[in-house]
């Protein structure tokens, strides 16, 4: 019988081949149809899987996912982590929902309304059945009782104290608070009276009420020890009501008066006193009680500013002390200054005999000439411009004293004349310049050979190559003069114009000059001492010190109350060591911020402490 092995090889199965079968101990066959009838087919499904029976009537099992929470491997189903963001968002709450809570190891779940169990309500606070947190409610009004807070013996500047603005909640330090109360916040009051009261500071700081009548008897001890201000006058001065009211002035020099009613008010009242040994002028519209013009020497008067029916006027009531008995003596010294094509000063001394002068005439006449002209008077001043004048003209001029008595003898003649009309100061010479720094130098130069009296100059530069000149210095009479502000390594020209009151002259001859190189410019500092904290305004110094890049170039301190404005004035630096510059500088006297600045001593590097410091 031939082997299994031995047997032909089949190429393609069909149901209807037959295979050998043993059936109760005979042989048979059946087909391969019939035999795979009765057998379960092929099971194929996708790992991880399980294999169940879900569905209804005859057939195989049937595959199950794996759902959320479990695992399945090498055919063991587990469970697996929670995830919460697999959940659903709920977007509101409500009592009767539920959260999970873990009891001892093991999860729970707890009624939403259960938590409103584990709170309280505090002083003056609520919670109602819905979970609402609220301040407590009395009689329907809202109210938060100071009494049941813990009461402070005292008070400290630094206390806060509550205020609402605009609907919201604050607090203000109680000095903040004191700090920002001003006079025009209170109630206009009515008409004063004795039982007004005003706080007043008795031998502390404690505030006390005080009333008007009790200040009274205070003020009428003090009356008959107050004495009248007295000021010293030696230049003209035009009273001011808020300066010289009630005041004793004291002329000291021959003066002018001025009296504005508008800056006096009616009711303005003073005493002068001529102290002077010449006569006390007062303005055209001051009214004076014996017609005179002013005071003279050992005179004294009562200035009063009136307003009545007829206006407001300024009336001056002259002692008769001073009047004179005898006619002024003989006026001397008479010379002349300052003369143009059309004007010249005159100045003379007073005289020194007869009686005391109030006035003085001045007469002149063209040299040659007879009839002697009218140059005005002068109310007691010792000198005056005569003008309207020709030019290039011989003149004389006399000078006589007058009093209420008459007039003195004339002075001797004065002879002088008048410049030409064209003439004009020819170019200053010698032009030199010296002293000359990184940033400044000195020029000086001859004044012109001829172009009159009065000659004043003009100082320009400009650096080299440029078209426009600056002005270093007009109207000057010296012939030497400082630039300073200038840019080192730099060439500048330097010239020198000379002017009378009619024109200028040509100017002079151009010198250039170069700056030096600025060996000592900062160009970086770094602070190592900076002001920081409080100062009190006026009192002691503040300390500073500062590196300085290059080490050896001086540097000086200031103070400012911006931080991109520097100080107007600046302290000198010492050196310490190594790079380092310090010094200490007074503290500013104002209250305020104020913001530390160094720089080089030629205005080089400016640097600012960024923190400002606080002086009270």
């Amino acid at each position: 019988m031939p082997k299994i092995s031995q047997l032909p090889t089949a190429d393609m199965i069909s149901a209807s081949d037959l295979i050998p079968i043993s059936q109760a101990g005979s042989a048979h066959s059946v087909s391969v149809g019939t035999l795979l009838a009765q057998t379960q087919p092929a099971i194929i499904v996708a790992p991880p899987s399980l294999l169940g029976r879900f569905s209804i009537g005859p057939g195989g099992p049937d595959a199950i996912a794996i759902g959320d929470g479990l695992t399945l491997n090498s055919g063991t189903l587990s469970s697996t982590s929670f995830s919460l963001g697999s959940l659903p968002i709920q977007t509101s709450l409500s009592p009767t929902d539920q959260f999970v809570v873990s009891n001892t190891g093991t999860s729970q779940l707890v009624g939403l309304g259960q938590l409103r169990g584990l709170f309280t309500a505090g002083q003056n606070i609520t919670i109602d059945v819905a979970g609402v947190i609220s301040t407590a409610s009395v009689s329907g009004s809202m109210s938060y009782s100071l009494s049941a807070l813990s009461s402070v013996p005292a008070i400290a500047s630094s206390d806060l104290v509550g205020l609402t603005r605009g609907g919201q909640d604050h607090t203000i330090a109680y000095s903040s608070l004191l700090d920002g109360l001003t006079i025009d916040q209170a109630s206009p009051a009515a008409v004063a009276s004795d039982s007004d009261m005003f706080w007043v500071g008795q031998t502390s700081n404690t505030m006390l009420r005080q009333t008007l009548s009790s200040l009274w008897p205070w003020i009428c001890g003090k009356m008959p020890s107050w004495k009248r201000q007295v000021i010293e006058l030696s230049a003209n001065t035009a009273l001011d009501g808020t300066m010289h009211n009630n005041a004793i002035l004291v002329c000291s020099n021959t003066l002018l008066i001025t009296a504005v009613t508008a800056n006096l008010g009616s009711g303005f009242s003073c005493e002068l006193i001529n102290a002077s040994s010449g006569l006390v002028t007062f303005s055209a519209n001051v009214l004076t009680s014996n017609g005179s013009t002013g005071l003279s020497p050992c005179q004294c008067s009562l200035v009063q500013c009136v307003t009545y029916s007829g206006g407001t006027t300024v009336f001056a009531s002259i002692s008769a002390g001073g009047l004179a008995t005898v006619a002024p003596g003989q006026a001397s010294g008479l010379s002349g200054s300052s003369a143009t094509s059309s004007a010249i000063t005159v100045s003379w001394s007073a005289p020194t005999t007869g009686g005391a002068a109030t006035a003085y005439s001045i007469q002149y006449r063209i040299t040659g000439t007879i009839p002697w002209l009218s140059a005005g008077q002068s109310n007691g001043s010792l000198s005056v411009t005569v003008n309207s004048l020709q030019a290039a003209t011989s003149y004389d001029l006399t000078v006589s004293a007058t009093n209420n008595i008459g007039a003195g003898p004339v002075s001797s003649i004065l002879n002088f004349t008048t410049l030409a009309s064209n003439i004009l100061p020819t170019a200053p010479t010698a032009l030199a310049v010296s002293n000359i720094t990184s940033s400044s130098l000195t020029c000086s130069w001859m004044a012109p050979t001829s172009g009159g009296t009065g000659v004043v100059y003009l100082v320009q530069y400009r650096v080299t190559g440029q078209g426009a000149w600056n002005s270093a210095a007009s109207n000057i009479a010296g012939t030497t003069v400082s630039i300073s502000n200038l840019t080192p390594e730099t060439s500048y020209d330097i010239q020198v114009t000379a002017s009378v009151s009619n024109g200028s002259g040509p100017p002079s001859t151009v010198v250039t000059a170069r700056t030096l190189q600025g060996v000592g410019q900062v160009t970086s500092i770094a602070w190592n001492v900076a002001p920081i904290g409080s100062f009190t305004h006026g009192a002691g110094v503040i300390s500073m010190n500062v590196h300085v890049n290059p080490a050896t170039a001086p540097v000086q301190f200031g103070f400012s109350v911006s931080p991109t404005t520097p100080p107007t004035s600046w302290t000198a630096g010492g050196y310490v060591n190594s790079d380092l510059w310090g010094q200490y500088v007074t503290t500013p006297a104002t209250a305020g911020s104020w913001y530390g600045w160094a720089e080089g001593t030629d205005g080089s590097a400016p640097t600012v402490y960024a923190t400002p410091f606080t002086v009270t």
